[in-house]
């Protein structure tokens, strides 16, 4: 079965419909239901792979798109560069990738660090070397100049594009392990990586049925991986996880911070994918026992969080997908009787051909069918239902405006008379004045919304900040007492700040900020909402029933950015006595007073990224309701520039028919008319509600 076939059925369904509607609602009010086709016509699934180093998160990936050997995975240990996988996405080349190198400013803050830290270590700790708090960026740098010579400097803000793609080309641009500096002469090994901000790769592949966009991210352990900021926003933007793990160490500290992280926005989704299965000594007897003891640890350090466990063996899918003469000779010696025994076990069922046997072991379509399953009815069918409820709004108010037009000309039909007509006249003029005025009153309470919620966006950008800080500044002040426990104990090594703490205070004070945000934020939209379709309804009835805030962005917030920071290393500064012959101790204050600065300098901007990813998921939240409420200055508008264009259509017959009755006919035949235009586009969004109202996906909205 295609990955998201249902939600393609749904799509398609869903485009059917807005077609048909953009079709009989008029030339004058297509413009919404364009919109959401553009929308529906730009839906992509985004699925990031994350795991530790040599987790086998590459060789996941080749095998889960039948592409084996694309992704670099065997002669570089890891991945360095967010390389997003496009498959299938409308608009992009066939095949083909694109590499987009890191300005000079970016680059700049990657080799030289943050100018502050290294002036307060250089200043505060007598003797230190900047090199020391800088050297993975500037070996980096240095492996870069190494690689690319004379266009070292020209490459920086520019990118490379290809419409070819093979294995060697991603090893250009996107590894950058050990195995990369054993090959500086070879341009195939990661001649590029260390410059290469972001990786697109282009493919068209069978099985799957929507657009979907695979992540491959650095390894969360990779000590090269001083890209943070944007391998962290990149899994912000993804909506499913595929967490992969290896069989001989299944879940670290890490892991589970990250899916911590991730299962505290119910919007997200993860798949956990056990790797490396087949170097397991006893499979039937260990594998039970690995998948139960990652389930319990799950459930014990993240209560109430539901995850897709699966655990399996790339190398096999790998085996099972391969022509050549190693694999057939591979796979011989796997497919065995204890591999037939574990099928029938494991999945009541043993396959008769010898690749579908492996394929069936590897676990990579039982991966497959979790994330079709989630992108049907989980992360994806939550994205198309706000698609879904904007498209009922829209209709709803549509339909509203097109009763309040036929009345209006049914009026007119019954005042064709000289005295009728030129009254009719007169009371179209009325009606657009005062219509005039309700467009007033109404951009009067938007205004006056957009206010209140920019006042709000303001306020929580401050409250996030200063909690933020104060959350930092008190982690920092409690490494004082551990300074002092260190001193007296005699011990003279560098100190060590472990992070993992205060990531937990971190994602705390976003998250109760957030919400707190959100909801003053859903106060004022609501308040406006009700507001606004109170007074238009007054002259247009039902127009705003059917606009909703529901299923606006970012119900909740997390991000991956609090994660990025683990550890922090000052040396100590020695206290010089007068007693030459002792060994110095530690000067406390001193060491402490630099261990602040420099602990503070780093983790300050970093609490500021934070930050503003909060507060564009929130200014995304707000726009998202905006766009809502405006449904009904659109109608209003449409519905002056429709009276603006009969009287300016019509006056002049109206102005003969008050001077000459007996053009009364004539005038009849052509408001009968409009009558009827009016009379099928209703009755034809009228289906289109009823067919929107049926949909399964208005429960989900």
């Amino acid at each position: 079965m295609d990955i998201g076939a249902l939600q393609k059925t749904e799509i398609a369904s869903l485009r059917r419909i807005v077609s048909e509607i953009e079709e009989a609602a008029g030339r004058d009010s297509r413009e919404p239901f364009a919109r959401l086709l553009a929308r529906l016509d730009g839906w992509t699934a985004r699925v990031a792979v994350i795991g530790q180093v040599k987790a086998g998160k590459s060789s996941f990936l080749n095998a889960f798109i039948g592409e084996i050997g694309l992704l670099p995975s065997d002669v570089n240990p890891w991945t360095s560069v967010v390389t997003n996988l496009r498959i299938n996405l409308p608009g992009d080349p066939p095949q083909g990738a694109s590499f987009r190198f890191f300005d000079e400013r970016s680059w700049g803050e990657i080799v030289n660090g943050d100018p502050r830290v290294r002036r307060m270590a250089e200043e505060m700790l007598p003797g230190f070397d900047s090199s020391i708090l800088l050297r993975q960026a500037q070996e980096m740098k240095a492996r870069a100049q190494a690689r690319l010579g004379r266009a070292y400097a020209t490459l920086l803000g520019t990118s490379h594009t290809y419409d070819f793609l093979s294995p060697e080309l991603l090893q250009s641009y996107v590894c950058a392990g050990p195995g990369a500096d054993e090959g500086l002469g070879n341009q195939a090994l990661g001649r590029y990586a260390s410059i290469t901000r972001e990786a697109e790769v282009y493919l068209r592949l069978p099985g799957f049925a929507v657009p979907v966009v695979l992540t491959d991210t650095p390894g969360v352990n990779d000590p090269f991986l001083v890209r943070d900021e944007f391998t962290c926003r990149s899994l912000d933007r993804s909506d499913i996880f595929i967490i992969v793990l290896s069989a001989h160490q299944p879940l670290t500290e890490a892991d589970i911070a990250l899916m911590r992280m991730l299962s505290a926005e119910r919007a997200k989704n993860v798949i956990v994918f056990i790797n490396r299965i087949d170097e397991l000594e006893d499979l039937d007897e260990e594998l039970d026992g690995l998948v139960a003891d990652v389930a319990s640890r799950l459930r014990a350090a993240i209560p109430g969080a539901a995850f897709s466990i699966h655990a399996g063996s790339a190398w096999l899918a790998e085996l099972a997908q391969r022509e050549d003469a190693e694999a057939r000779a591979l796979r011989a010696g796997v497919d065995d009787a204890g591999l037939r025994r574990f099928l029938l076990d494991r999945y009541g069922e043993v396959p008769t051909g010898q690749a579908e046997r492996l394929m069936l072991a590897s676990g990579v379509g039982e991966v497959k069918q979790t994330l079709g399953s989630l992108i049907d009815l989980g992360a994806g069918y939550r994205q198309l239902a706000s698609i879904h409820e904007e498209l009922r709004s829209e209709v709803g108010a549509l339909i509203a405006l097109c009763k309040r037009e036929r009345d209006s000309v049914a009026r007119q039909v019954e005042s064709v008379s000289g005295q009728g007509a030129a009254r009719f006249l007169t009371e179209i003029r009325a009606e657009m004045a005062q219509l005039s005025d309700l467009r007033r009153r109404l951009e009067e309470r938007f205004e006056a919304m957009t206010a209140a919620t920019d006042r709000i966006l303001v306020r929580s950008a401050a409250m996030m900040q200063q909690a933020l800080e104060t959350t930092i500044r008190a982690f920092v002040e409690e490494q004082r007492a551990a300074l002092a426990g260190r001193a007296s104990g005699g011990e003279r090594g560098p100190v060590a700040v472990d992070l993992a703490a205060l990531g937990g205070h971190l994602d705390r004070d976003v998250t109760d900020t957030f919400r707190r945000t959100r909801a003053a934020v859903d106060r004022a939209l609501n308040d406006c909402l009700v507001s606004a379709a109170s007074l238009a309804g007054e002259r247009f009835e039902g127009i705003a029933e059917g606009v909703t805030l529901r299923g606006l962005p970012h119900d909740e917030f997390t991000t991956a950015l609090t994660l990025s920071r683990r550890a922090l290393t000052v040396d100590v500064i020695a206290a010089r006595g007068w007693a030459f012959w002792r060994r110095p101790g530690i000067d406390v204050p001193k060491t402490f007073e630099a261990l602040r600065r420099i602990t503070l300098a780093e983790l300050l901007p970093w609490s500021h990224k934070i930050m503003q990813a909060a507060t564009e998921a929130q200014a995304e939240r707000v726009m998202a309701g905006k766009e809502r409420i405006q449904i009904i200055l659109s109608m209003v508008d449409k519905a002056i520039a429709e009276r603006a264009q009969r009287l300016r259509s019509d006056s002049s017959v109206l102005a003969q028919l008050a001077a000459d009755p007996s053009r009364g006919a004539q005038m009849s035949h052509r408001l009968q008319s409009r009558m009827e235009v009016l009379e099928r586009r209703l009755q034809l969004l009228a289906i289109s509600d009823s067919r929107l109202s049926r949909s399964h996906l208005a429960a989900a909205a």
